[in-house]
């Protein structure tokens, strides 16, 4: 491991030396141990870094439909690849519903309004009007 300031560059032997940046879960060989690798993981990367966990250490609560289930309803794409063009609805589909759900303004408003640009009063040093 190399310190490179405030991110982590990660060699690993078995890839034949490529350098990997960011955050990164590793276990050990049995699975039973497992550590986070990174430079402040926080909420972008947290789903991931828990469903990654999961299938490393934990795979046998995948293993039964109740399982399965459970991992469905906390993460709706779970084995879902939305990259596929058959799934574009159910990607619009959850898309507006996070939009929603987060109050934000659907992506077309914002191309399609332009603001007009901000102008700032000229700056007086004087304190004195």
């Amino acid at each position: 491991m190399v310190d490179a300031g405030i991110r982590v560059q990660a060699l690993k032997k078995a890839d034949h030396g490529a350098i990997y940046f960011g955050t990164e879960v590793f276990t050990d060989s049995h699975h039973s141990l497992a550590a986070l690798l990174g430079a402040s993981p926080g909420a972008s990367v947290s789903v991931n870094i828990a469903h990654e966990l999961i299938m490393k250490c934990f795979p046998q609560l995948l293993e039964h439909a109740a399982g399965r289930a459970r991992m469905k309803e906390m993460l709706t794409t779970y084995d879902e690849d939305l990259k596929q063009p058959g799934n574009a609805g159910l990607f619009e589909k959850l898309s507006a519903r996070a939009e929603e759900t987060l109050q934000l303004r659907p992506v077309q408003d914002c191309r399609t309004k332009i603001e007009p640009p901000l102008t700032a009063a000229p700056f007086h040093s004087d304190p004195t009007p």
